[in-house]
């Protein structure tokens, strides 16, 4: 049986001020919400599969600085244009070795990428917890642990399942897949219908408000 959507994040997108851009064969969509948020959406044009997600938010006093109005934190992809945090005291950098975890989307599935994770295959240890709706990944050596939520599906309201779970290990990267249940991909077909409708711009035209 097909679950149906939660409503509220569609209408919420709907109700959005946009703005698009055709780009290097990616459609940017800025969005601003009533609240004043901000979201960035990066699409490849030719196969609509979300290459990022990125968010920044009003800050609470109201006052916007240069560096609040650049913080952006990112949902789907990865910033790489962030550097390693270096200690200037120390003289010490952020280690290049640390596990590095990113989320990518597929047509068919939602990706974790979690680099610098050498550990063989049946190291890791894969749940679901269930009440407070992150998946948790531990290994049995107690060299890393982590929880993560898979922000699609708190949205629309999904159970999460332990079935569309998966994971492969190669190249230092722990690669963890959920199979996208039909009411992701029906709630993903209206986004890219609505996104139809906007006027995208292209890269030369008048200046459009896509970070």
């Amino acid at each position: 049986m097909t679950q149906s959507i939660n409503s509220s994040w569609i209408e919420k997108l709907k109700s959005a001020k946009k703005a698009g851009l055709l780009q290097n064969d990616r459609q940017k969509i800025h969005y601003t919400f009533d609240d004043q948020s901000e979201m960035v959406e990066e699409y490849d044009a030719k196969t609509n599969i979300l290459l990022i997600r990125k968010w920044r938010q009003k800050p609470a006093n109201g006052l916007k600085t240069a560096s609040a109005s650049d913080a952006w934190t990112f949902e789907v992809g990865q910033n790489y244009e962030m550097k390693p945090v270096a200690d200037n005291s120390l003289g010490l950098t952020e280690s290049t070795s640390t596990p590095l975890f990113s989320r990518n989307d597929k047509n068919d599935s939602f990706e974790i990428r979690i680099r610098n994770l050498s550990y063989p295959i049946d190291t890791y240890q894969l749940t679901i917890d269930q009440e407070k709706r992150e998946f948790v990944l531990r290994t049995t050596n107690k060299k890393y642990f982590k929880r993560f939520t898979i922000v699609d599906l708190d949205r629309l309201n999904l159970p999460l399942e332990e079935n569309r779970l998966s994971y492969t290990h190669a190249n230092n990267t722990l690669i963890i897949s959920y199979k996208k249940p039909q009411a992701v991909l029906d709630f993903e077909k209206q986004v890219h219908n609505e996104l139809k409708k906007l006027n995208m711009k292209k890269e030369g035209d008048s200046d459009c408000p896509v970070s």
